[in-house]
């Protein structure tokens, strides 16, 4: 292995990584500050603590993304050539980190697919490129994961609502309730109790019982967290993908350090840098209340793990936005059509703007 291009990796690694954790964290946790359940620190915290958990869960279930992200894009292999490697690790590098700087939410894997599609145009012709591939992975799913993330919250948060308000009275009971237990106070007489598992937190089965009392939060904070976890176990391997040409290696095998460092280094993204565009997402766009921004992370937990299960591909980064977007619509807050109209206009040049970057960095790369 050429330790010169094993650093130019690393370097790279660490920069999109870094760039990813800054953009994307706010995806999963910034309904947990919108709604006031949490600090904006605090939302951060959480969704660096979970990003970085899924992140090197990567280790044992990423190995397929790895092997099918770049493979997916060309029509065929090709060999390693520098100037294409440098072409699509710098483009994604440089829109994201441009993208969070003006904070706009927009998604990496776009941005990373962009650039794999603009190098390779200049390498390989247009006829290079695996078009029908681009279609299912980028146009398709731009189209339709807004539609149907604004659509779910929108019609669903009545009953959401409704649903949050019911859980925080409920107690999950530890121990039993004794089958007798109840002294009628008029004639002395025990009444039996049933045992409950869940019961209500007013009735005398829960004061009888070691429990704990459930709430809307402790939900909101599980799905946070799960959509935190997701992400980093979904983008880490992808990251990777992008880097692995430089090592060189006979098979697509990552080494644990490769997984370490692109863990740590959107762990710090997210933390360092993660601000900006956690701000916009949880206040910018509507105001919601926390039933609300429990129901918006429910639904964009809903389509983003429901899509994987039936592998459609879909952007965290849309769905999640557009399902605070469709609270907004529904609760009838309204949206701030400024921030939207910037995030839809980053949605859509993203691909376009990182090919185009990477064309650029191609060609410099190839005179240099």
């Amino acid at each position: 292995m050429d330790l010169s291009l094993a650093f130019m990796a690393a370097g790279l690694l660490f920069l999109l990584s870094f760039a990813n954790g800054s953009n994307d964290v706010s995806k999963g946790i910034a309904t947990l500050a919108g709604s006031g359940l949490s600090s904006v620190r605090g939302a951060i915290a959480w969704g660096t603590i979970w990003t970085v958990a899924g992140a090197f869960s990567g280790l044992y279930w990423g190995g397929a993304i790895i092997k099918n992200i770049s493979g997916s894009i060309y029509v065929e292999a090709h060999e390693f050539y520098l100037p294409t490697a440098l072409a699509i690790s710098i483009a994604p590098i440089l829109w994201v980190g441009l993208a969070t700087w003006r904070k706009w939410p927009v998604s990496t894997t776009h941005a990373v697919v962009g650039g794999l599609v603009g190098a390779g145009l200049i390498a390989y012709g247009i006829t290079g490129i695996d078009w029908p591939t681009i279609w299912k992975k980028i146009a398709l799913p731009l189209l339709a994961s807004p539609f149907m993330a604004i659509g779910l919250a929108w019609v669903l948060l009545p009953t959401l609502e409704k649903t949050a308000r019911n859980i925080n009275g409920l107690r999950i009971c530890l121990t039993p309730v004794p089958k007798f237990a109840f002294v009628n106070a008029r004639n002395g007489a025990q009444e039996p109790l049933d045992d409950c598992l869940i019961c209500k937190c007013d009735s005398t089965q829960a004061g009888l019982t070691h429990g704990v009392s459930l709430s809307v939060n402790h939900l909101h904070w599980l799905t946070s967290g799960l959509l935190s976890f997701s992400r980093g176990l979904n983008d880490t391997p992808k990251l990777i993908a992008i880097v692995m040409p430089f090592l060189m290696l006979e098979q697509l095998v990552a080494p644990v350090w490769l997984f370490t460092l692109g863990a740590l280094s959107m762990g710090a993204g997210s933390w360092i840098a993660g601000r900006n565009i956690t701000e916009v997402l949880g206040f910018k766009v509507t105001k919601m209340n926390h039933e609300q921004g429990f129901s918006a992370n429910l639904v964009s937990a809903f389509l983003v793990i429901g899509a994987s299960r039936f592998g459609l591909p879909v952007s965290t980064t849309h769905v999640s936005s557009s399902s605070i977007m469709g609270i907004g619509l529904s609760n009838g807050k309204g949206l701030n059509m400024a921030t939207v109209k910037s995030m839809l206009f980053a949605w859509v040049v993203t691909a376009p703007i990182a090919a185009i970057l990477a064309a650029i960095i191609y060609l410099i790369a190839s005179i240099l």
